[in-house]
């Protein structure tokens, strides 16, 4: 029987291992985060390269101001 304040199916640890041992779902996920990770990375450089392939007007579009007379400038 279960004692009060704890879980039933407490995780068991190594011995002197201040955390559980992992379990194969842990593996999976740290699996899993760290290909997330490396395609998350892959696609901001392939979104950095995408933009500087853009010509200069199109890459610099946030700092046009509008001119009085309905013009813009950089």
């Amino acid at each position: 029987m279960a004692k009060k304040n704890q879980p039933r199916n407490k995780l068991r640890t190594k011995a002197g291992s201040p955390r559980p041992a992992p379990t194969r779902s842990d593996v999976d996920r740290d699996a899993t985060l760290n290909a997330l990770s490396a395609e998350s990375r892959e696609q901001l450089r392939d979104l950095i390269r995408r933009r500087l392939a853009l010509p200069l007007e199109q890459r610099m579009n946030f700092l046009r101001r509008r001119m009085s007379g309905g013009g813009t400038c950089l």
